[in-house]
């Protein structure tokens, strides 16, 4: 089968580097892959399946509003109500295709790389990082379906049908096996140096630090907390920090990362082991994703005189643009603009932004703007805020007002009609896209990053009975955030986990974990019942996702498309989403 050189452009984005390549000519890939950057090239193409994942916000829906901390009124987000059966799959098949997209890719450049003429030193670090995109692949994978099918070989005519019918393998054996892949690359051989991701000497690729993110958590998965701790160690080295006696604290390490750079709009930042970009100039390229749209406070429309109408993107995409302006839901925010295009927004719930994150929480990460001190319009920011939670914000009520007159300043407004704090407040500017063009949205999604490595490493070391360790790790995130730390005097197991759960919302919040967390906890579904029942407060309204989970708890994992079981020849199936008649 003949293979077209790889256009690289949006690889490129993905992974923020500025190679550069020519395309010469059409090859066979035993033919063409016979340097580094030929290499590097095919590389780049099995970067191009995680952006269809990541990128489309239906992703963000499974990850984080199937959960127990965000929900949307409309009964329209399939995904996010776990509205899905074997037929019809939603997003699961988005993410099956893709997943072994990637994992096919992964496997050809596996062969690739092994027969090309490099000398092994050229060939190492090549290995090393199709090792990492494939695991990367297989956690996704896992982490949605459970149990999969697993190949490392590259397709052929000879062995299509035979991989096509392989049925699926416990997700347990799967993850040793990526495991030890991981661990003989990265820590035996160390193929790839142990430097930060957005080092510039890294070119931005995926590298060793991914890879001991992606190792730890199917250790995690795995229940093997000693191995996860090995995998975490060379994080800790690289993005933590030691004092002068040579001591190591994850608090010191962690408080050298300020809590707003958090904001997805602020890329490739210090703590961040892997973001996915939202805008590349590359070659003249732009490339975005849409999450901001789903996240930012509904845009109202006003006529804004001597605008200029696009009748070719009215009759496209159903909007006016002689109906701009920059209020959000009855505030004037400029920095926003006035071209942007909002859905209605995702919301939190009632167990998160009443229980966990109070407007007049002791927490850094819960606003810009301190609502529990805004008084009579006054300004009041929280330093390094993290804009998790909007009540109010900095803008101006009147569109008549000059805002660049100094006579006018902005004040504090709140979104809802009282200062009772007692609506549910939309989700902050961490998710906000300044400046968006419709839905567009140029930010960076947040991946990996440290404080992840952090968390994981406090259950890791408790599990382990390393308990002055854990409790060190936990507090860790909260003394950053200047919140309530967790006094180390009882060693009480599940009052430990409860904690950490909380925590873990709290710091991780909308960063595409909350849901795989609960479900590799085996809390899943008690917390989606209870917690995400009155989303808003009101105990008259039942969030739309509790009905579906309550038909089939089978739903924490997606079912692998029934499309998918027949091309199969029916070695694959769900027998989970059969007992339930799903």
């Amino acid at each position: 089968m003949k293979k077209i050189f790889v256009i690289i452009l949006s690889a490129i984005a993905l992974v923020g580097c500025t190679l550069e390549e020519q395309v010469i000519s059409s090859s066979e890939p035993h033919t063409y892959y016979q340097t580094v950057p030929q290499c590097l090239t095919g590389l780049n193409g099995c970067y191009i399946p995680l952006r269809s994942i990541y990128a489309n916000g239906d992703y963000f829906e499974a990850c984080e509003v199937a959960a127990d901390l965000i929900y949307h009124n409309s009964n329209s987000y399939y995904d996010g109500m776990c509205n899905y059966t074997q037929s019809i799959p939603r997003f699961g098949n988005t993410i099956w295709t893709q997943g072994y997209l990637g994992v096919m890719r992964c496997n050809a450049m596996y062969a690739a790389i092994e027969r090309s003429p490099l000398l092994d030193e050229e060939k190492a670090p090549l290995l090393a990082e199709c090792v990492i995109l494939r695991a990367f692949y297989y956690y996704i994978l896992t982490i949605n379906f459970g149990d999969v099918p697993y190949y490392f070989e590259e397709v052929t005519d000879a062995n299509n049908d035979r991989i096509a019918s392989m049925p699926r393998k416990p997700a347990k054996e799967l993850r040793t096996i990526l495991m030890d892949e991981l661990e003989y690359w990265l820590l035996e051989k160390q193929a790839l140096p142990m430097i930060k991701t957005y080092d510039p000497s890294n070119d931005y690729r995926i590298g060793a630090m991914v890879g001991c993110v992606i190792g730890g958590k199917l250790a995690m998965w795995n229940k093997r907390f000693d191995r996860a701790i090995e995998f975490f160690a060379p994080i800790e080295t690289v993005y933590g920090s030691v004092d002068a006696e040579g001591a190591y604290s994850p608090r010191d390490a962690l408080m050298g990362y300020s809590v707003k750079d958090i904001m997805f709009r602020n890329r490739y930042t210090a703590e961040s082991i892997f973001e996915l970009p939202g805008y590349s100039k590359d070659y003249g390229l732009r490339v975005t994703q849409q999450l901001a749209s789903r996240c930012t406070p509904s845009r109202s429309s006003t006529t804004v005189e001597g605008a200029i109408d696009d009748e070719e993107l009215e009759e496209e995409e159903g909007l006016d643009l002689s109906q701009k302006d920059d209020f959000y839901n009855g505030i004037r925010i400029p920095e926003l603009g006035v071209n942007a295009r909002t859905t209605s927004p995702y919301r939190p719930t009632c167990y998160f932004y009443k229980k966990l994150m109070p407007y007049n929480a002791n927490d850094k990460r819960r606003s810009v703007y301190d609502t529990a001190k805004a008084e009579g319009g006054e300004l009041v920011e929280i330093e390094d805020g993290g804009g998790y939670l909007a009540w109010c914000y900095k803008g101006w009520k009147d569109k008549t007002v000059d805002i660049n007159d100094p006579a006018n300043p902005a004040g504090i407004h709140f979104f809802n009609s009282t200062k009772s704090k007692s609506g549910a407040p939309f989700l902050g500017d961490k998710f906000w896209c300044p400046g968006m063009i419709y839905n567009q949205d140029s930010n960076n999604l947040k991946i990996f990053r440290f404080a992840h490595v952090v968390l994981d490493l406090a259950e890791a070391h408790m599990r382990c009975g390393h308990w002055d360790k854990a409790f060190a790790y936990l507090n860790a995130t909260k003394q950053r955030a200047g919140f309530t730390e967790l006094s180390g005097g009882h060693l009480d197991e599940a009052l430990f986990m409860e904690d950490l759960q909380k925590e873990s919302a709290r710091e991780l919040f909308g960063e595409f974990t909350r849901r795989h967390n609960l479900v590799r906890w085996g809390i899943w579904y008690d917390q989606v019942v209870n917690c995400a029942k009155y989303p808003s407060g009101s105990s008259e309204k039942e969030c739309e996702i509790v009905g579906y989970v309550k038909e089939g708890p089978c739903r924490e994992y997606y079912p692998i498309p029934d499309q998918q079981i027949i091309l199969s020849n029916f070695n694959l199936s769900n027998p989970e989403y059969d007992k339930y008649g799903l």
